[in-house]
């Protein structure tokens, strides 16, 4: 038999690309240049599969692909499956569901849905998909398609029996044969300044935050499970081989260090095997951390460590049923003796919990001002907390009436807020979340100024020589880059931008002039052949292109119409204020993709 492996539609019917993370919560946004994570858990399935049966089995990503419904459908009409396994979040479930219909239609393919909206809306789905498969989902899938009796399988609706959470330490390596794992870092993760892989030394949670998909859907209780350190270190070396351009690891799983002497146990394999000089990037908690698990970390490689610090709130805290998570003044040691070594912290906060109030909210604002002021918190991400389906916090919101919003495209913990509490309406939780964005730019001025100065001193260039910026981030770090160039050489710059931005840049005293491209993002195929043209007549002495990430990781489009206008010198100029040549990027991580 023929059996796809299907991660989600890329585009969705109203054009919004998906961001699909398995077990947290997925998103969505117009960009369609955004990366995705790996699929880690299909990935699993396919590989599992393809050892454990003879059947063909092939992998398809539609997010990493960018297909929409109808491209979607002919890559895999092309294939022609038995059987199509899907893993859907409820984000994704309008797209994935009419996608795998229109297969079904065509093939007679039988429908085998999994992952967290299957789970908690198991009726729902079964009124299309032939199967249904609760919870973690790798092994009943084997079981249906080694022909073992449906009404035995554990875990396979309507049998609610779930199955015991899997051993990971019997699992083969995921699925990098009909989709390559590096393919998922280039672009990778924003904040990941290598070129990373995505990779799980362990599964699970230890909490049950109310909120949380791993800990309340994903898989049943106990169910964190680290992975033996030789298992992992194994992996590391066949990526290592495979990926000889591999520069770091994402650890991304729910909790890299759910014990304090498993995390010792690897940190001490990663170094003895001669693997700590790659980059390690990881998700954390704060409450098995210490001090010495934090030094063990930097003497493997580790170079950032992600936690979820949620809130500043108590009142918050409680609601969300944080636990020893929650526990400020001790998350401040902690990262003040993390970066006095050299580590960097990367915060994830939520806004709207359930517990929360304005003024938690406020003090999470607070928080977030306070580690950026004393340097402790290099990055960070926001999200509305959204009740996704089958969580504690969804089922009380729904029981209490709060549910303002059930449209499934909406439930993506950034772009809506869909619950509104008396105590706390929904126009003052997006309130705070604004307020909280612009502190993104407080972090990127902090990490700008600190470095920009310095660097744009180290080019030369002639007293004649014309300047040519490429508008390829956000208008305060052209600002900031058009300041900086004119300080250090007293001269006014070209930009090349959009129309949409072409007054504020008109504003700017040091730029001399606009030239227009269009209004899409930068691209080859796309870009005027006659301003190309003119480009190069001006035979400008410096290009210079702003990154919006540490490393220029998608960014080939704008690097190659940059070479091809014949400028004599081009540099780029990171987030953090880094210049650094584009000939010659040196180790600055992704920026030497080729482009």
């Amino acid at each position: 038999m023929k059996v796809a492996v299907c991660n989600s539609v890329g585009i969705d019917a109203d054009g919004y690309a998906m961001i699909h993370s398995p077990s947290r919560w997925t998103n969505s946004t117009k960009d369609h240049n955004i990366f995705t994570y790996y699929p880690w858990q299909l990935a699993y399935c396919s590989s599992i599969l393809k050892r454990d049966t003879d059947h063909e089995v092939k992998f398809f990503d539609g997010c990493l692909e960018k297909w929409d419904h109808d491209t979607f459908v002919e890559k895999v009409s092309e294939f022609g499956p038995d059987y199509l396994i899907m893993d859907c979040a409820t984000r994704t479930i309008d797209a994935d569901s009419r996608f795998g219909k229109e297969v079904k239609k065509r093939f007679g393919t039988k429908l085998i849905f999994c992952g967290p909206h299957p789970t908690t809306f198991p009726e729902e789905v079964s009124e299309y998909a032939d199967h249904v498969v609760l919870r973690e989902y790798e092994m009943v899938v084997l079981d249906i398609l080694q022909g073992k009796a449906l009404e035995s399988i554990m875990g396979l609706w309507p049998n609610t029996n779930i199955r015991p959470p899997l051993d990971v330490n019997n699992l083969p390596l995921p699925e990098d044969d009909d989709v390559s794992r590096l393919q998922y870092g280039m672009p990778g993760e924003p904040s990941s300044e290598y070129l990373e892989i995505q990779a799980y030394a362990s599964r699970g949670c230890p909490l049950s935050c109310t909120f949380c998909v791993c800990g309340n859907i994903s898989y049943q209780r106990p169910n964190w499970r680290p992975r033996n350190p030789e298992n992992v270190i194994y992996e590391l070396q066949t990526l290592r081989a495979r990926y000889p351009q591999l520069e770091g690891i994402f650890f991304d799983e729910e909790v890299h260090n759910g014990s304090k002497k498993y995390i010792l146990e690897l940190t001490k394999a990663i170094r003895e095997n001669g693997l700590d000089d790659l980059k390690y990037d990881v998700m954390c908690g704060q409450w098995p951390m210490d001090e010495e698990v934090l030094d063990n970390m930097k003497s493997a490689g580790y170079y950032m460590v992600r936690l979820g610090i949620e809130t500043a709130g108590e009142h918050a805290a409680k609601g969300m049923e944080l636990q020893k998570k929650f526990n400020v003044p001790r998350l401040k040691e902690l990262m003040k003796h993390g970066t006095s070594i050299g580590l960097k912290f990367y915060g994830t906060f939520t806004f709207g919990g359930e517990g929360s109030t304005d003024d938690c909210d406020k003090r999470t604002l607070d928080l977030i001002r306070e580690l950026l002021d004393r340097s402790l918190l290099w990055r960070f991400q926001l999200s509305i907390s959204t009740p996704q389906p089958g969580t504690p916090f969804f089922n009380r919101m729904k029981e209490q009436g709060y549910l303002q919003d059930m449209d499934w495209k909406h439930f993506d913990g950034g772009n809506h807020v869909v619950v509104n509490r008396p105590e706390y309406p929904a126009d003052k939780i997006m309130a705070n979340f604004r307020e909280a964005e612009k502190l993104y730019e407080v972090g990127f001025n902090q990490r700008y100024n600190a470095t920009a100065k310095n660097n744009f001193k180290n080019l030369q260039l002639k007293s004649n020589g014309e300047i040519l910026l490429f508008r390829s981030s956000r208008m305060k770090q052209v600002h900031d880059v058009v300041d900086s160039i004119h300080n250090q050489f007293n001269k006014e710059v070209t930009v090349l931008a959009q129309p949409g931005v072409e007054q504020e840049l008109r504003k700017n005293p040091h730029v001399n002039e606009v030239l227009l491209y269009g209004d899409s993002h930068f691209n080859q195929a796309t870009f005027p052949e006659s301003l190309m043209g003119q480009l190069k007549k001006k035979s400008f002495s410096l290009g210079v292109i702003p990154f919006n990430n540490i490393s220029g990781n998608g960014y080939s489009e704008v690097k190659a119409i940059a070479k091809r206008s014949g400028i004599k010198k081009l540099v780029a100029v990171n987030v953090e204020g880094k210049v650094f040549d584009l000939e010659n990027p040196g180790d600055f991580g992704r920026a030497h993709i080729p482009g």
